[in-house]
């Protein structure tokens, strides 16, 4: 498949590097200059276990490639895996900034996308959050209607730190 990865820390650049080595066409998607510019000079931007071999590979494969334009990513790609950080506030529910701005981009892609898409959302959110906020949010942008002009799940993440690779 061709996919996008929207936020490539931990948990986004360790999925789009395991989902290129397994033979899928990747673009990294985030708003930090420097992590994309070392995606692309075949370099891992965060320090974990075969992490930097499998980016060094799938670059110079032509499998993976990264981008600060959500719309570019969301073009090139079958599906998009949401992957941005969702921080704890003060009473410990999760800071939504960083999904509902990426949902809004993603939502305007896929205005212009002709085809049928998947958003697949991994960033850890509480239960309702997809259907209450996610859904919503692309379906105002897009013009379109989840399950008919595009697909939404759920994946969430489940890496461990120094065994991400192998999860």
């Amino acid at each position: 498949m061709r996919l996008c990865v929207v936020g490539v820390g931990y948990v986004g650049l360790v999925s789009a590097a395991c989902l290129a080595e397994d033979g899928h066409a990747v673009v990294g998607v985030d708003a930090n200059r420097a992590k994309v510019d070392m995606i692309n000079r075949g370099q891992s931007p965060i320090v974990e276990a075969e992490t930097s071999e499998l980016i060094r590979k799938a670059v110079a494969n032509g499998m993976l490639r990264a981008t600060m334009d959500v719309e570019e990513g969301v073009a090139a790609s079958e599906a998009t895996l949401v992957c941005v950080g969702t921080p704890g506030q003060a009473n410990g529910s999760p800071d939504l900034r960083y999904v509902r701005k990426v949902c809004a981009e993603i939502g305007d892609a896929l205005r212009r996308c002709e085809g049928f898409h998947v958003v697949v959302c991994r960033s850890t959110v509480l239960p309702g959050t997809i259907r209450g906020v996610v859904i919503p949010l692309l379906e105002e942008r897009s013009g379109k209607k989840a399950g008919r002009d595009f697909g939404v799940c759920h994946n969430p993440e489940f890496l461990r730190e120094g065994t991400a690779v192998h999860d």
